[in-house]
């Protein structure tokens, strides 16, 4: 983008306001450059989003950047007033350790993939002061609120207890008390541990918030509680059931004396529809009372005792029971009733019906499917645009996309991006089978809509700052440096030293003493040494030290130059992962084959040297995520025409790929991405 433009933000007049030290208000908005990296189903795509462009042949976006960067480039681009509904589950600036935890394929070889930028890692490690993440909230939901529809937008905000008041104070600043909807219960997956002084906590909340009075919720049903199918726990009067009954009854029925919360007539009706079930609670086998419709066996005349039996790892279905007294599987009797249910329950504000998070990418704190695609589709209607802005493991494009909607997702994280983008190929194919399907069944108007193209776009050169950051958090660790949270300049201390890393791009120069020397002279009352990181050393700056050391008493400066130093000299040199690709050309046909990969940087997480793994990792596929090719490079972005996914994370890729060639001289790229998310980009 060759030029800069600005915006101005209205300045808000919610009530009531909170306030913390450093408040700001955030007043204008610039676009940062845009590097278009990657399509998927299209080569439309314009070199900047923009909403002009996209109006009429929309294509996702994929945005890698700081989310507040990220928003500033959207809305001098033409979204302002242009998105229907937003999720965001910022974090929570409680200091729990958000790893991304990560396994080989086809082994149970478990990795940390620490994939987090030092930006991120500082929001995720609580080094948010705490008026720090006010700020930025703030700055987050006003940004929101200029891209939400000034009618009908709506956002909700995941959050928990530890800064709920205080998020929910900053939605009546930026959205008005007014515009407040609902707070909606959610479930917790870790639990907080009760104690004498303090309860278990199982909740989290969901703020709903409307941009005015115009927005219309849709009506969402959800399945009958299985606490209205029970009985109730009194006794009345009289005997309901006699004391002949069958198993199934003495399962399914009241104790005698007692009362299902709903009609019999109700219960009955749900028994006859499959709704209810046994569970074995030992080992998780599945039955279904088997009624006059499903004549399992026609010999049998006791249909109140005829079972349907489903072994719950493969809901194979493989015998029938007659009279059900144990599990067939491990002979224990110990059952559960559980209900399947019919959506004929309308929603209210407890969603504790329902999971929260979910475990499927290995990413932290991800969201569940079932959570979003309730608050989805009770808040916007196919052909919509949703946004998340702190997008994770991608569960709100997912949903969006499986949903018909559009979507927008943006991450600091580059680990996020890829395990988004991941994501959606698959979804995608499966969608495009569904569209092949219907094509010759259903008429035009009666086939599902389906934005089956996504772009990836990096936002203001970030993968620069990445590199950097990730390099100095590599050093923290390496050195053993204590963070300074609250301090500007100084990076952490060593023992008793005060510790400056210098930043990787340029050798410590006289420069960077003098700043140094400058900062010192500003904290009068200082009186620790100073250690001075860097990768490389200007050849005057050592004179220059030791002529400062002589003058000075206490702020001794020394320096680690992390090539040489005899002490922190094996400093990790990153190495990148290789991988041995063949390719063959015949006729209009093209073939590539991964013949061999191997990621150092896996190896050292599993702190295994190469023969070792090689001996214990029979096949290197497992180390591959993702494999990408262009048929038709063009050398500055890449296309993605064959994508191999892996649905499951105990399966291989392919690693043979053939395809049909347009032109025999046209550049073929192939992209791999192992399972920590490093990327390897070999171009033919």
């Amino acid at each position: 983008m060759s030029e800069k433009k600005e915006m101005k933000i209205a300045e808000v007049k919610g009530r009531p306001m909170l306030h913390w030290i450093g408040k700001q208000p955030l007043e204008t908005v610039k676009s940062f450059p845009a590097q278009l990296v990657e399509t998927f189903n299209t080569d439309t795509i314009p070199k900047v989003p923009t909403f002009e462009n996209l109006k009429n042949d929309w294509t996702n976006l994929l945005l890698h950047g700081d989310n507040r960067e990220v928003m500033s480039t959207l809305l001098v681009n033409g979204f302002q007033n242009k998105v229907d509904f937003v999720y965001i589950d910022p974090p929570f600036n409680t200091g729990l350790d958000y790893v991304r935890k990560v396994k080989l394929r086809g082994t149970n070889k478990k990795l940390e993939g620490d994939e987090m930028s030092f930006d991120e890692q500082i929001m995720y490690e609580n080094a948010f002061l705490e008026s720090n993440f006010l700020q930025f909230m703030k700055d987050v939901l006003l940004l929101l609120s200029n891209l939400l529809n000034k009618d009908t937008g709506l956002i909700a905000v995941r959050i928990d207890y530890n800064y709920s008041h205080y998020i929910k104070v900053i939605l009546d600043e930026v959205f008005s008390k007014d515009n407040f909807i609902n707070e909606i219960i959610i479930g917790r997956s870790r639990e907080t541990a009760g104690s004498h002084s303090k309860l278990e906590v199982t909740t989290e909340s969901i703020y709903l918030y409307s941009k005015s009075n115009d927005y219309k919720l849709n009506q969402i049903f959800a399945k009958r509680p299985i606490s209205e199918i029970a009985w109730t726990g009194f006794t009345m009067g009289g005997d309901r059931n006699p004391p002949e009954r069958s198993f199934f009854n003495k399962i399914f029925l009241p104790l005698p004396g007692q009362h299902f919360t709903l009609k019999q007539e109700k219960c009955d009706k749900l028994i006859k529809e499959h709704f209810l079930r046994l569970k074995c609670k030992d080992c998780g086998c599945i039955y279904f009372y088997g009624d006059s419709e499903h004549n399992f066996n026609k010999q049998s005349k006791k249909k109140e005792n005829r079972f349907k039996y489903y072994d719950i790892s493969s809901s194979t279905e493989f015998k029938v029971v007659i009279e059900l007294k144990e599990c067939l599987n491990c002979g224990k009797d110990n059952f559960n009733v559980e209900y399947l249910g019919n959506d004929d329950v309308q929603v209210n504000n407890n969603w504790m019906d329902i999971p929260s998070y979910a475990t499927t990418t290995g990413y932290p704190t991800e969201n569940s499917e079932d959570l979003l695609n309730r608050i989805i589709r009770l808040c916007a209607k196919p052909d919509k645009v949703i946004m998340d802005c702190f997008n994770g493991s991608g569960t709100t494009a997912a949903v969006a996309q499986k949903l018909g909607m559009k979507w927008i997702a943006c991450d600091i994280n580059k680990s996020s991006i890829q395990t988004t983008s991941s994501r959606l190929q698959s979804i995608i194919r499966g969608q495009e089978k569904i569209i092949q399907k219907e094509k010759g069944k259903l008429k035009l108007e009666e086939r599902k809509t389906f934005y089956t193209s996504f772009a990836h776009y990096k936002i203001n050169d970030y993968d620069v700052q990445i590199q950097h950051n990730e390099l100095k958090e590599l050093v923290i660790e390496h050195l053993g440096i204590k963070r300074l949270r609250i301090d500007s300049f100084f990076d952490g201390t060593l023992g008793t030293e005060l510790v400056k890393i210098i930043p990787f791009n340029h050798p410590l120069s006289l420069y960077d003493v003098q700043l140094v020397k400058n900062e010192l002279g500003k904290r009068k009352d200082e009186t620790r040494n100073i250690i001075l990181v860097s990768l490389g050393m200007e050849v005057n700056v050592k004179t220059e030290i030791d002529s400062y050391n002589k003058l000075r008493p206490v702020n001794k400066i020394r320096t680690i130059e992390l090539r040489t130093d005899k002490k922190y000299g094996s400093f990790f040199v990153h190495k990148p992962a290789q991988a041995d690709i063949s390719i063959t050309k015949q006729k209009d046909k093209a073939k590539v084959i991964i013949k061999d990969f191997i990621s150092p940087t896996i190896l050292q997480r599993l702190n295994i040297d190469s023969k070792l793994f090689q001996a214990q990792i029979k096949d290197f596929r497992s180390q591959i995520d993702v494999v990408l090719i262009d048929t038709n490079y063009k050398g500055d972005v890449f296309n993605i025409c064959i994508s191999d996914v892996p649905e499951k994370k105990k399966d291989f890729i392919i690693g043979e790929y053939e395809f049909e060639l347009n032109d025999r001289n046209s550049k073929i790229a192939v992209k791999i991405i192992d399972m920590l998310g490093e990327e390897v980009l070999k171009i033919f």
